[in-house]
């Protein structure tokens, strides 16, 4: 039994990764980036800085060459040459230069590029909820080695305007994101709760790709604590102390999840798509379904396709005023 729940989460979310832009900057500055509710990333490429979040109480930390830093709704985050610049940080626009790389200071000692994962806003919610306010990877580490080189192997595709450039700039974005999160995952110092942290659990992980291996399979906590070699209770206290709900609510929240995403994606009947996530009856899965989302299936699929047709036709609109 094979499985991999951070791709299946990506995937439902239908997350992209896009870059916004280059920072260049030297001797003396500082730049406050506002919060934003979209998931964000800042990667160094060379030089150093020191980062401190708006409201974090935490002293700065270093932001060097290798490092990446993940937000999700996290406070503003100030960057600066020097531990004193942290404070009264302008959030001024800043000036492009003739290449559109943004400027700050005066040279180019510093470079770091930013991007934010897009996703679908009707199925990026379990995501979200997996990803803490912000991840700091450290690019120095041994084990940061593939996260090294993908980051440089992305800073030269943004330099050289080769064929399939944009191609390989979109995916060595994503392939960077991921990296980065699994160095989050595995570092042993991480003492976070959460789904993430629960992908590097010895044994729960067992029980999660488990249930993202067959969603449709009748799973009882008595199973899911034998798959993960523990006793029943053990197993169920552990699991929520990790995950951070109880084992047959993920299995629930799974389902509900995959449901939504063939309600909104395909033309699939109901029953059907009760029969595909481990459901006996429409009816079952219909109860089950409203009472998660507050909708029934027949009323989300039809809202989902009311959003998915607007978003169409200001996509459409879009592209004419670009003309």
């Amino acid at each position: 039994m094979h499985s991999d729940p951070l791709s299946d989460v990506l995937d439902l979310a239908d997350a992209r990764c896009v870059l916004t832009g280059t920072l260049l900057a030297g001797r003396d500055w500082s730049r406050k980036f506002q919060r934003s509710d979209a998931v964000k990333f800042l990667a160094v490429v060379r030089g150093s800085c020191w980062l401190k979040t708006e409201d974090d109480s935490a002293a700065p930390a270093r932001f060097e060459a290798g490092d990446v830093v993940i937000t999700n709704g996290a406070p503003s985050i100030v960057l600066a040459s020097t531990a004193e610049r942290l404070t009264n940080s302008d959030c001024a626009p800043l000036e492009r230069d003739a290449e559109g790389n943004l400027r700050a200071g005066s040279g180019a000692d510093f470079m770091m590029i930013g991007g934010l994962l897009e996703v679908d806003e009707q199925r990026c919610g379990f995501l979200r909820k997996s990803l803490p306010p912000l991840i700091h990877v450290g690019g120095q580490q041994g084990e940061a080695a593939k996260l090294r080189w993908l980051l440089t192997a992305l800073a030269e595709e943004m330099l050289r305007s080769r064929p399939g450039s944009a191609t390989a700039i979109t995916n060595l974005a994503k392939l960077l994101f991921v990296e980065a999160l699994r160095l989050h995952i595995e570092d042993a110092k991480s003492e976070q709760a959460g789904w993430l942290t629960a992908l590097d659990d010895r044994r729960i992980s067992i029980a999660l790709r488990g249930v993202h291996a067959d969603p449709s399979h009748p799973w009882t906590l008595e199973e899911l604590a034998k798959l993960s070699g523990m006793s029943r209770t053990s197993f169920a206290v552990r699991f929520r102390d990790v995950v951070g709900m109880p084992p047959l609510t993920y299995v629930l929240n799974w389902r509900i999840r995959l449901a939504e995403k063939e309600l909104s994606e395909t033309d699939r009947s109901v029953a059907d798509i009760a029969w595909s996530v481990g459901y006996g009856s429409e009816s079952a899965f219909s109860n089950a379904f409203s009472r998660a989302t507050g909708l029934s299936p027949g009323r989300f699929r039809k809202e989902a396709m009311q959003t998915y047709c607007e978003r169409r036709r200001r996509a459409d609109r879009h592209a004419i005023e670009a003309e």
